[in-house]
C-alpha cells in the first residue's frame, strides 16, 4: 500500500522514516504540505496512488491536502499530537468544521488527557502512542544540581517561561539551561539559552527537566529525559514524573529535589528508565501504529 504522510513537518518526518525502518513491504513518503510547494505539487500528483493519507497532527476544519484527500475519497488518518486540540476546540466554536472531513477520518490521539479533552468537541479519537523511542546512550549519574528546560522562539510564554524565571530567581546558585532558543529578555543571571542542541547529550549533564507547556500530548522531551534517569518536573499527571499544577508547587517540588540532592540521596529515575523501555519501545510502537494505519487494528 502507498501511504502519505502530512502535518507536523518535524514529527512527520521522523514518523515516516520509522515506518520505513519497521515495515519494507508498504511504501511511505512524508509530504511537508504546509510550507513546501514542491511537496503540495507532489501531493496532488500521486493522489490517484495514495491508498492512505496519514497526518500527524490533526484539523477538524481541512486545508488543502486533506481537502483534496477527502474529495478523492482516500482513508484519512489524523493523530492529535498536542497544540492542535485548541485549534480544534477554536474551530467548533467558531463553526469552522468540515463535517465530510471528519466523517472520512479515523481519529487517533497520544494519551488518555487528549482523547477526554476531545470528547468535548464530539470527537472519539482512539489513544495510540506515536512516541517511539530507541536509547543509544546509557544514564549518567548526578554530578551537578542543573536544570534544563524546552521552548521554541516565539512560545516562549506557551512553554512557562515567566515561571522558569521565577524559579531560578527562587535558586540563584543554580543553573537552569533553555533548549531550542537563542535568547530571551530580562532572564537571570543563572539562565542560560542554548539554542539548538542535541538534547540527549544535554539531559545527560542534567539532573532535573521540567515541561511546562499550555498544552500539551506526550512531550518527547519527557520521554526522552524519562529514558535517561532524569527527574522530570511536570505539569501533567504522567507516569515516574513529579507533577506540578502552579508556579508555587513547582518551586515547592524543585525545593523538595534540591534537599535531596544536597543530603547526597538523589538518585538516577531507574523505574522511569525501564517504564520507558517497555512502552515507548521504537519497534513495538511503530509495529502498533503500522498496523492500525494499515488494518484499522485500533486494538494491536
Amino acid at each position: 500500500m502507498n501511504i502519505a504522510v502530512i502535518g507536523n513537518n518535524y514529527f512527520g518526518n521522523i514518523i515516516t522514516e520509522k515506518l520505513k525502518k519497521y515495515d519494507k513491504k508498504n511504501t511511505y513518503k512524508f509530504y511537508d504540505t504546509n510550507t513546501k510547494k514542491i511537496d503540495k505539487i507532489k501531493f496532488v500528483l500521486n493522489i490517484l496512488h495514495i491508498d492512505i493519507v496519514y497526518s500527524v497532527s490533526a484539523s477538524v476544519q481541512g486545508g488543502g491536502a486533506l481537502n483534496i484527500a477527502t474529495f478523492f475519497n482516500k482513508r484519512i488518518v489524523q493523530h492529535f499530537i498536542g497544540s492542535d486540540v485548541l485549534t480544534a476546540e477554536q474551530d467548533f466554536k467558531k463553526g469552522n468544521v468540515s463535517d465530510k472531513l471528519i466523517k472520512s477520518s479515523t481519529f487517533l490521539c497520544e494519551v488518555e488527557w487528549i482523547k477526554d479533552e476531545l470528547k468535548n468537541i464530539s470527537i472519539d479519537a482512539a489513544v495510540v502512542p506515536i512516541m517511539a523511542y530507541k536509547q543509544e546512550k546509557k544514564p549518567k549519574d548526578f554530578e551537578n544540581l542543573s536544570v534544563l528546560t524546552y521552548m521554541s522562539k516565539g512560545k516562549e510564554e506557551f512553554y512557562g517561561v515567566q515561571d522558569y524565571i521565577a524559579l531560578a530567581k527562587n535558586f540563584p546558585k543554580i543553573t537552569f539551561k533553555i533548549a531550542g532558543i537563542d535568547s530571551y529578555e530580562d532572564l537571570p543571571h543563572n539562565v542560560k539559552c542554548l539554542g539548538w542542541i542535541d538534547m540527549i547529550e544535554e539531559l545527560q549533564n542534567t539532573t532535573v527537566f521540567i515541561r511546562n507547556a499550555e498544552h500539551d500530548g506526550v512531550g518527547f522531551s519527557v520521554i526522552e529525559a524519562l529514558s535517561l534517569g532524569r527527574i522530570v518536573l511536570y505539569n501533567y499527571k504522567f507516569p515516574y514524573v513529579q507533577s506540578f499544577s502552579n508556579r508555587e508547587n513547582l518551586i515547592a517540588e524543585f525545593e523538595k529535589i534540591k534537599k535531596t540532592f544536597d543530603r547526597g540521596e538523589l538518585e538516577l529515575n531507574f523505574e522511569a528508565i525501564e517504564f520507558v523501555k517497555q512502552e515507548f519501545d521504537e519497534q513495538k510502537v511503530i509495529s502498533n501504529l503500522k498496523e492500525v494505519l494499515l488494518n484499522n487494528r485500533i486494538d494491536a
